[in-house]
């Protein structure tokens, strides 16, 4: 497999490239996900000379000759599927036992029984350019100690968004991930995308759930909304919990950036952080099971989870799935809760802040063996197809 991530941020361009065999997977993963995090946190940096590998593609006549894995192939096919060029093998070291097929050319071979035939390439590029590429920029205000939060301010989490209903009021948070389109759970939509979104308002820039505040505030209609198509809460599992929003101003703006008001990061397509890491929550939810939403935006910090840890309870056992993970405090005495629902995990990566989960559902708040639960927000990927059009600069993240 290879994969390629690009990204694009209005005028920005940013690409990495990684290539992987079948015994590199993982690590391979994790460097992708640092790449990432390095391409957005400097404005220039510039690499003049980057190897990469490239998978290659038999032309038609030398097919034949392509056999299962193409370990056999020797074939004189120099470009790869990419249509870059191949540097010449001896310009690399190889084990004897890897050897087979190499020698002074450039012809595509696969020495490690990777997937298929493949080659090396050399390229001269610039990571990143501009100083306008900003999502995910560190707080100003470090994190506090949601239930059992802390208040703060919203320019600590410039991305948290609260969504309102015209009759019910507020109802979830959501994360701001490019500035047209806000990230949130499905299940704060009950009639799915039957909604009558003309009913909803975004929030951008709030630290009080009912007092406005002009000068940091912005408010948006929502033009359009998807729900993952393969959302399914029949069982209460709330499996794929995920939805965007894409919001427009009265002026049929996007977001504008602001201290108050900020994209978070987006992570690569099934990167996820190891159990242990500390990450952090917001949102206006209520600090108990009983209690009313709180006025004050408040966050909080929770670690990863592992798997077996998540399960120990009989309910998450049975409805924990692969789209999901959770995370609690060492205590159980922070969690998010009612109202929080939609809102972001985000984790810190080489000094930016990528929204890892959507605040998904939990038994109660804030109990023993009992963690939130959250979508990871890389299943936005199954959503980036043409349907729903939103041209950002995370829509090659995904391979």
């Amino acid at each position: 497999e290879v994969f390629i991530i690009q990204s694009k941020y209005d005028r920005v361009n940013c690409k990495c490239y990684a290539a992987i065999s079948k015994n590199q997977q993982v690590d391979v993963a994790l460097t992708v996900q640092m790449m990432i995090a390095d391409c957005l946190q400097y404005t220039t940096h510039r690499v003049s000379m980057l190897y990469l590998f490239s998978l290659c593609v038999p032309s038609p006549h030398s097919r034949t000759c392509l056999l299962e894995d193409g370990t056999s192939y020797r074939g004189s096919v120099s470009v790869s599927a990419y249509g870059h060029s191949c540097l010449r093998w001896f310009k690399f070291e190889w084990t004897s036992e890897a050897a087979k097929g190499l020698g002074p050319h450039n012809y595509c071979r696969n020495p490690d029984q990777s997937l298929t035939p493949w080659c090396r390439n050399q390229l001269s590029l610039t990571l990143c350019v501009p100083a306008e590429l900003t999502c995910g920029e560190m707080p100003s205000q470090r994190m506090n100690k949601i239930v059992g939060g802390a208040m703060t301010s919203i320019e600590s989490q410039p991305w948290v968004a609260a969504i309102f209903h015209r009759r019910s009021g507020f109802g979830c948070g959501g994360s701001l991930i490019a500035p047209c389109w806000v990230l949130t759970a499905a299940h704060c939509f009950p009639d799915g995308e039957n909604t009558k979104i003309r009913h909803l308002s975004v929030y951008l820039g709030k630290s009080y759930i009912n007092d406005t505040d002009a000068d940091r505030e912005q408010k948006f209609t929502v033009e359009q909304m998807i729900i993952h198509p393969k959302y399914n809460n029949s069982y209460g599992s709330y499996n794929n919990d995920i939805a965007l929003l894409k919001i427009k101003s009265q002026d049929g703006k996007c977001a504008v950036r602001t201290p108050s008001v900020r994209t978070v990061c987006l992570p690569p397509h099934l990167t996820m952080l190891p159990p242990g890491v500390e990450c952090s929550i917001a949102g206006f939810g209520k600090e108990s099971d009983t209690w009313h939403f709180s006025q004050y935006l408040k966050q909080a910090k929770v670690t990863l989870l592992s798997e077996s840890d998540c399960k120990r309870d009989p309910t998450y056992a049975r409805d924990l799935t692969s789209n999901m993970f959770c995370a609690a405090s060492p205590t159980w005495s922070t969690d998010s809760c009612q109202g929080d629902s939609g809102g972001p995990l985000v984790c810190e990566v080489s000094g930016r802040m990528f929204v890892f989960g959507v605040v998904s559902w939990g038994e109660g708040c804030a109990k023993q063996d009992k963690p939130g639960v959250y979508t990871r927000s890389f299943k936005l990927a199954s959503e980036r197809k043409e349907r729903n059009g939103y041209d950002f600069y995370t829509h090659n993240f995904f391979c």
